[in-house]
């Protein structure tokens, strides 16, 4: 064999190695308004509406209201039995005013209705994308986060079957919010990495991703009830996120407020909160609350929930002070820490990263694989 057709061979090895295909369903369902009585639904252009029974509706431009009753689903004068699936002429529906790529399957949930979207998933990430990081960052920076949310989704159709559907449209799996707030340069992203995911062993990797790691990401096992840690998740220096918003931060609460929050530890008036321990990034382990009533020793990143996550925006404290009845917070970052830090890959593409050198830093030891979707070859 010569030396061309060797670095021919090693080259096409390489390439089948880094992008092995995986078979997945083409579409995902998408619970975006749940147990509601009512909604309204249309298009700009004609849409139709058909039921379990095969009746069909064919409606003109405009909105209708669908309401809900204990016979079934009624739209004007129609009365319809689920499930429905409404779908646009233009491939455009809408929902309470917001538009929807695919159509839209309409399910009851006893004496309530679900309305889910349901569409390919490389739209739906489109509509994710401009939630989750800024439509003006970098184009690697929007690349990494566009393959790590379609391994994320991926990974989890499915998570809400028992309630009709693949996944919910909120923090709980994945912000998304519709056609509507889709902007040129993340669909950019998304089509530049079609069908990338992100794998480790044979297997779809957990892309689990934060806001601001502070300075150092963490292992999952302080966070979650996790048998095993994955070892591309177990933590990474970054120094790529120190100018960005909350790397630092700082917030004073009521005792009150704090008490009233750990209700169900049963915590009396709170004399002192102590630092116990630190994580292997720094952050903090467990914290002691002195209490009129004892003591009780909490998971740092659970006192964090039950507080507030908004106000308290990560379990990294620096230091805990008590003034009178004011609890003085200092800590580092924003979110569980987990996975990819996003200010951190915006500043690694700020300084020439590739998204693929984005995603080895954070995962270590995954590699880049190629999707195909079922009944549909492409990509």
């Amino acid at each position: 064999m010569n030396i061309k057709v060797l670095s021919i061979f090693i080259i096409f090895f390489l390439c089948c190695n880094i992008y092995a295909s995986y078979d997945v369903q083409e579409n995902i369902n998408v619970g975006i308004i749940l147990n509601t009585s009512s909604f309204a639904v249309g298009s700009l252009e004609d849409f139709f509406i058909s039921d379990v029974l095969n009746k069909k509706l064919k409606l003109t431009k405009g909105t209708v209201e669908v309401s809900c009753s204990e016979e079934g689903i009624s739209i004007e004068k129609h009365f319809l039995l689920p499930p429905l699936k409404i779908e646009s002429s233009n491939g455009i529906i809408f929902a309470n005013s917001k538009p929807y790529r695919g159509y839209l399957t309409i399910i009851k949930s006893e004496n309530k209705i679900n309305i889910i979207n349901v569409l390919p998933i490389e739209d739906y990430i489109k509509g994710v994308l401009p939630k989750e990081v800024s439509a003006n960052w970098s184009i690697e920076a929007l690349k990494s986060q566009a393959v790590i949310s379609r391994t994320y989704a991926i990974t989890n159709l499915n998570r809400h079957s028992t309630q009709g559907f693949d996944v919910c449209s909120t923090i709980h799996c994945q912000v998304y919010d519709g056609y509507g707030i889709e902007a040129d340069s993340c669909n950019k992203a998304v089509l530049e990495t079609q069908c990338r995911v992100l794998n480790y062993d044979e297997k779809f990797a957990h892309t689990v991703f934060h806001a601001n790691c502070g300075g150092h990401t963490e292992d999952p096992k302080y966070i979650w009830n996790w048998k095993d840690t994955p070892p591309y998740l177990k933590g990474v220096k970054c120094g790529y996120c120190a100018a960005a918003p909350y790397t630092k931060w700082e917030k004073t609460l009521d005792e009150k407020f704090i008490r009233e929050q750990l209700s169900d530890n049963n915590i009396g008036k709170i004399k002192s909160i102590k630092i116990k321990g630190k994580t292997s990034a720094g952050a903090t382990k467990k914290l002691k609350i002195t209490h009129s009533k004892g003591e009780v020793t909490l998971n740092a990143y659970k006192f964090r929930l039950a507080v507030d996550a908004w106000q308290i925006k990560s379990h990294a404290f620096d230091f805990i002070k008590t003034d009178g009845d004011k609890f003085y917070f200092k800590g580092r970052g924003w979110g569980h820490k987990v996975g990819l830090c996003q200010w951190g890959a915006k500043g690694m593409a700020e300084k020439g990263k590739t998204y693929k050198e984005i995603l080895a830093y954070f995962y270590p030891g995954t590699t880049i694989e190629k999707v195909v979707y079922k009944n549909d070859m492409q990509g």
